[in-house]
């Protein structure tokens, strides 16, 4: 007589593994946007209970604040202004102030540890971001019809019972339906690259990346940005009602957090901010494409052959750069 477990069909334990990776994959992700979450609630709690929000987002200077402008990286840098404020951190200065507390930020809100955890944390921003996934989701639920939206907001409520995640996903479609803050014309572009601006001027801080790589990637950007934003106005706006949708939350929570960044945009737009000392469209020397050498050098970011390559955009871009670099071709 053959023995049960001998019969078992092995493709059962392969599913059964999948499953398993999936799941811990889930939490993972779970808990990485989480600790996002938690970081943005701390730095707004302790903006309203420590201090008045006009002193929380007063720009800093260093001694050196005069020679501010004069050079290219200037203006780069200026791009993760708005998270500066809440650093406290000098304007005119690429690091922050503390590198142990940006360890711990990175580790707690991004998964970020070492250097090729920076890097790769960088290339998704670049790359894809929240604005791929927010963007499909708005194209997708603005575009119902009214029936197909019942529908769809039928089955939202009931995953909203379950999860916070399920309640941030009704939110969202929620806003989207009502097209509030005109949410249909936001590309979110600002959303992650001021955020790729932070985590560069974070990792020059850290030591997970050097000055020049900081000040080349926050440079490789400036292109695209001046080509979605007219003015440093429409960027901040862009950014704070990116950061809007991706907060997810209504009521007293979404009271709090509007209050802060309009103070944040106001505090940017002001006379005092390093916004106001840099012309939009500054002359700027292109990139070194440092970013491609090292991915290259430090990651095992695949590379495919420029002509197999499926992406487009700054994937492609960095594909091809990396396949290049590793293979020697000109």
């Amino acid at each position: 007589m053959t023995d049960a477990a001998d019969s078992t069909d092995p493709m059962l334990y392969v599913i059964l593994a999948v499953v398993i990776a999936g799941a811990i994959t889930v939490v993972v992700v779970r808990g990485w946007l989480q600790g996002r979450k938690i970081r943005a609630q701390r730095e707004r709690s302790a903006a309203d209970t420590t201090e008045s929000l006009a002193e929380h987002h007063r720009p800093r200077w260093s001694p050196n604040a005069a020679a501010f402008g004069s050079r290219p990286e200037h203006w780069a840098i200026a791009v993760g202004a708005p998270f500066a404020l809440c650093r406290g951190a000098d304007q005119d200065v690429l690091r922050f102030r503390d590198a142990n507390e940006e360890r711990e930020i990175l580790a707690e809100a991004w998964g970020i540890t070492d250097r090729p955890s920076m890097l790769l944390a960088l290339y998704d921003l670049l790359t894809s971001g929240h604005r791929e996934r927010f963007s499909e989701e708005v194209d997708l639920w603005g575009t119902l019809s009214d029936a197909d939206a019942r529908a769809d907001e039928a089955e939202l409520r009931e995953g909203a019972k379950h999860s916070d995640d399920g309640a941030e996903y009704l939110w969202r479609f929620r806003r989207v339906r009502a097209n509030d803050r005109d949410i249909a014309s936001v590309d979110f572009l600002a959303w992650d690259v001021v955020r790729f601006a932070m985590l560069a001027r974070s990792g020059a801080t850290t030591g997970y990346l050097s000055e020049a790589e900081a000040v080349d990637l926050l440079i490789m950007i400036v292109p695209e940005l001046r080509e979605h934003y007219g003015s440093w106005q429409e960027l901040g706006e862009s950014f704070r009602i990116g950061r809007w949708y991706w907060n997810s939350q209504g009521g007293a929570g979404e009271a709090s957090t509007d209050q802060h960044d309009i103070s944040r945009q106001e505090a940017l737009m002001s006379a005092a901010s390093p916004w106001a000392r840099l012309p939009w469209n500054a002359e700027i020397p292109p990139a070194r494409m440092l970013f491609a050498s090292a991915l290259a050098a430090d990651t095992e970011l695949r590379a495919w052959a420029p002509e197999e390559f499926p992406g487009t955009g700054w994937a492609k871009r960095l594909n091809d750069e990396i396949w290049r670099i590793r293979t020697g071709e000109r």
